[in-house]
């Protein structure tokens, strides 16, 4: 998505204006959330992904504003931090927007921002993919100018979904892993940011934490999945 452009607060009153008289309803907005319209960028290279909605950059570590990706070990983590990584690598420059209306920091001292990949509005992004549209006014947190939209997308998209843990899924064959490993009757690692299953005795299987376990090869190749090498 395109970055947002800076508004004189004239052209904020008369578009207020236009869709007023139009007949559209707007959602009521404080005087400090209708002058917080506009967002200032600077740009940054980043480091590394934490995961799906945390990153470090050379400008300081970044939790991106309204947007919750999956933690460590729940189901979306690994797919929401390989397409994080996919959309923005290390090494590669991404634009940081800082909008007024959000808290510089949060408790953990990590910079509130937008993270924007050439024309890329990571968040809106990953909400797409099936992660939340959260930490908003509407969840009582601050208000920032892209709320309404991520919140429509996101009524528009549904969560990531994984495997039970009682048997496989209806199109893949998938059990979900147990803690860092897998069932007994799938013992068959896979791997999502890699799309690798690996197989019991070979190199990586121990080492590897699992995102999905497969009881055979086949459901694993049928889910997309390729085999290891080693």
């Amino acid at each position: 998505m395109p970055s947002l452009p800076a508004l004189s607060s004239s052209l904020v009153r008369t578009a207020l204006a236009a869709l007023v008289i139009a007949g559209v309803t707007l959602p009521a907005l404080t005087s400090a959330q209708a002058a917080s319209t506009t967002v200032a960028f600077t740009s940054a290279t980043v480091v590394r992904w934490v995961d799906g909605d945390t990153v470090v950059t050379t400008k300081g570590t970044v939790r991106l504003v309204g947007l919750d990706t999956p933690e460590r070990g729940r189901c979306g983590y690994a797919k929401a931090t390989a397409w994080a990584k996919r959309w923005a690598p290390a090494g590669s420059i991404v634009r940081l927007g800082n909008p007024s209306s959000v808290t510089d920091r949060d408790k953990y001292g990590r910079l509130l921002r937008y993270v924007i990949a050439g024309s890329r509005d990571i968040q809106r992004s990953q909400i797409i993919k099936g992660a939340k549209a959260r930490y908003d006014a509407r969840d009582g947190y601050q208000w920032h100018p892209r709320q309404d939209s991520y919140r429509r997308t996101d009524s528009r998209r549904a969560d990531y979904r994984c495997a039970t843990t009682t048997g496989p899924t209806a199109g893949g064959g998938s059990y979900a892993p147990v803690g860092d490993s897998c069932p007994a009757n799938a013992p068959i690692k896979g791997n999502e940011s890699s799309m690798i299953y690996h197989m019991p005795g070979q190199r990586y299987y121990d080492v590897t934490v699992p995102e999905e376990c497969f009881a055979s090869e086949a459901a694993a190749q049928a889910a997309g999945y390729r085999a290891a090498k080693v």
